[in-house]
Parts: structure tokens; C-alpha cells; sequence
């Protein structure tokens, strides 16, 4: 059975932190700079639309 990835959205950025939102979440997770970058990187994870306004500001690179 393969895995779907878990669909999530940045909705801020705090210094070097960055909060994502899970779906079955209520409150956003902070996670570090690093955390981040891997999670853009993993197949586990799908960022919403939302991302790519970060990226255009300069946030995720």
C-alpha cells in the first residue's frame, strides 16, 4: 500500500522558524529553518499553493 503525502501549508515565518499547518491540527507547528527545507524535500509532505508566495519573496531558498 503506498503512502500519500500529508498535505500541509507554511502560514508564517518567525525569524528562522516557520509554522506549518496540518490538516488534523488546530494550531500550527513551529519547526526550524532545517526542518523545513527537509520537509520540502520529502515525498511525505505536500505544500499547499501557499508555499510558493514564500518562495517569491525569498523565504524557502
Amino acid at each position: 500500500m503506498e503512502k500519500k503525502p500529508v498535505k500541509v501549508r507554511l502560514v508564517g515565518r518567525n525569524g528562522r522558524n516557520y509554522n506549518i499547518q496540518f490538516p488534523y491540527l488546530h494550531i500550527p507547528v513551529t519547526v526550524n529553518e532545517t526542518l523545513y527545507r527537509r520537509m520540502l524535500k520529502s515525498s511525505d509532505y505536500q505544500f499547499d499553493s501557499g508555499v510558493e508566495k514564500f518562495k517569491e519573496q525569498g523565504v524557502s531558498n
